[in-house]
């Protein structure tokens, strides 16, 4: 969505994999994401070109993908990602269709009119802030404890986190430049942690190494209480290295703050800008975008047992005990 323009709903995307005219509109970079593009994704106007034509035919002729998003700003999400490697953009891509099919409950009616959904943004349970930070980067600040285990389950907590990025994925900014996220996990109880699986760590993990179409930059967790970092250590066995290396634990707020611009984040937490004026935004932003959040649903990618993705196969507890993972740097609090 171009960020300056006020637009009642953005119009439901086309699904058909063969439009007989592809929608090539994309946002125009700031001086600063034209030179990230440049400089760490390979990207110049040719190759952006040449990659959207070969990912198209791609979709064209995959006997598996039956209604998908062609248009420039979706496929770019994968592209930009992955560097402009057609191979690894097109892996990408194929394990994301897949996984919303095999994880239909996390990824699937991320729609803010639903009562639940409603009520997590409402909450605060995952927004965007309102500012960027100075390297242009978008921030994403958690509150876990707004999450009740009375009412809600891990799926929709999953699924708030796919409403967040799926509003943001298409943001030209937010392909460059990338996401920070903080998370505060100081009201997490037994309760809520209780929720969580083995099976759905596993799963979780696999869909952040194999099919998120996201630049993660940072991740940092504030207030961790010792028996989440367990889990979180758990966890970060099964996350690619690149990931496990930008993950942080702070012991406090003044700690995160040596880390993250404390103007950015909530009010409450040191921050500028009240929660409520974050959280309003971003419950508009996903007014706006409803019509494209229900249109995902629409989209038709054929998994059959014996040609289902290795990135959606379940992972087995006996790769990390033999150390088949390998060895990882387990979470510290600073």
């Amino acid at each position: 969505m171009p960020s300056d323009e006020l637009v009642a709903v953005l119009p439901a995307p086309n699904l058909d994999k063969a439009p007989g005219r592809y929608d090539d509109e994309i946002d125009e970079l700031d001086a600063h994401c034209q030179q990230l593009a440049r400089d760490f994704l390979r990207e110049t106007p040719a190759l952006r070109e040449q990659s959207l034509a070969q990912l198209r035919d791609w979709i064209v002729k995959h006997p598996s993908i039956k209604r998908c998003r062609t248009d420039a700003r979706f496929l770019l999400r994968f592209l930009r990602t992955k560097k402009y490697s057609f191979i690894n953009a097109s892996v990408m891509l194929e394990r994301y269709l897949a996984c919303r099919v095999v994880h239909p409950h996390w990824f699937k009616r991320l729609d803010i009119e639903d009562r639940q959904l409603c009520g997590l943004v409402e909450a605060g349970f995952l927004y965007p802030v309102l500012e960027k930070d100075a390297r242009g980067r978008t921030v994403i600040f958690g509150d876990a404890g707004t999450l009740d285990p009375k009412e809600y389950r891990i799926g929709h907590g999953c699924r708030m986190h796919m409403l967040v990025g799926e509003t943001l994925y298409d943001d030209a900014s937010v392909q460059c430049a990338g996401f920070v996220l903080v998370y505060d996990l100081s009201g997490i109880t037994m309760g809520m942690l209780g929720l969580v699986t083995l099976n759905d760590i596993r799963d979780l993990a696999t869909y952040l190494n194999n099919a998120v179409p996201m630049r993660i930059q940072e991740l940092h967790f504030v207030n961790t209480p010792s028996l989440a970092l367990k889990i979180a250590n758990y966890t970060l066995a099964l996350m690619n290295e690149k990931l496990r290396n930008r993950i942080m634990c702070h012991r406090s707020w003044e700690d995160l703050h040596k880390k993250v611009d404390k103007r950015l984040i909530p009010q409450e937490y040191g921050g500028v800008i009240p929660k409520d004026e974050h959280i309003a935004a971003f419950k508009e932003r996903c007014r706006i975008y409803r019509p494209q959040l229900l249109a995902l649903d629409e989209m038709d990618y054929e998994v059959g047992q014996s040609e289902l993705p290795d990135s959606c196969k379940k992972s087995h507890v006996a790769d990390i005990e033999t150390g088949t993972i390998g060895s990882f740097r387990k979470l510290q609090l600073d």
